[in-house]
């Protein structure tokens, strides 16, 4: 009995601010192929032809006012520890069919991204146990994509392809390796823009990551091949469930 009193006093009492997080939802990554671009254009657009995919996050708010004073506002630092993505590049195989090249494939194609976020937080307390999170965060982002497009003439010969990984930039080097972890990852500091609401533990939560991330590519068209690195637009936005311990 003592026990169930002293934690429903507990209950009672805990602040509405509440400060650690996780963080399980959706994903959508930048924006559809089109067709009437080259796959170079697409990507450096920000166009991966990415279904809907998901992501994992967790966090803490370091609140600067003493969370168990009642008030209407709070503010601090939002540290979202690690945000993990995953999406799989699936239109690839229709944007070569599109383009009347019965021999452009993608395979099978992903892109992964992870990144820590940090940055300012102002909460409001509604009404009652409701409360609304709005943070603007820096977010470091590694992103590693894989998907390799090429199209072939009927002879087998290569007529426009594209992929993230920079054979040529090697072509004199013994050591240099195209398909090494540190050539294939890319690389940039984005913006997160969020908003979550919530009451006590469950809230949904709302995220833009903006920004580009600098990779490495390879791409022929028109004759003449094109290769390094390469600043590349990538957008995400992420609808999550929120549980805030």
């Amino acid at each position: 009995m003592t026990f169930f009193m002293i934690a429903g006093v507990h209950a009672q009492s805990r602040s509405v601010f509440r400060s650690g997080y996780l963080r399980l939802g959706l994903n959508a990554l930048g924006g559809d192929l089109e067709f009437n671009l080259s796959p170079k254009q697409n990507v450096l657009d920000g166009n991966f032809g990415a279904a809907q995919g998901y992501v994992l996050e967790m966090g803490r708010i370091f609140y600067f006012q003493d969370r168990s004073l009642i008030a209407p506002l709070n503010y601090g630092i939002d540290w979202t520890y690690f945000s993990l993505n995953y999406n799989e590049l699936d239109q690839w195989d229709a944007y070569g069919a599109a383009n009347g090249q019965p021999y452009g494939t993608g395979g099978e194609a992903l892109a992964v991204a992870a990144s820590t976020k940090i940055g300012p937080v102002v909460s409001f307390n509604l009404i009652e146990k409701v409360v609304v999170d709005a943070r603007i965060q820096l977010a470091p982002t590694f992103r590693f994509f894989d998907v390799s497009y090429y199209e072939m003439d009927q002879e087998g010969n290569d007529t426009r392809n594209f992929s993230f990984t920079d054979d040529l930039s090697g072509e004199n080097d013994d050591n240099y390796d195209s398909e090494s972890v540190k050539n294939r990852i890319g690389f940039g500091v984005q913006t997160n823009f969020g908003l979550t609401l919530r009451r006590k533990a469950i809230g949904i939560a709302l995220d833009v990551v903006s920004g580009s991330v600098k990779n490495r590519y390879q791409a022929l068209e028109n004759g003449s091949y094109t290769f390094g690195k390469e600043k590349m637009k990538a957008t995400n936005f992420q609808v999550k469930l929120s549980l805030t311990l």
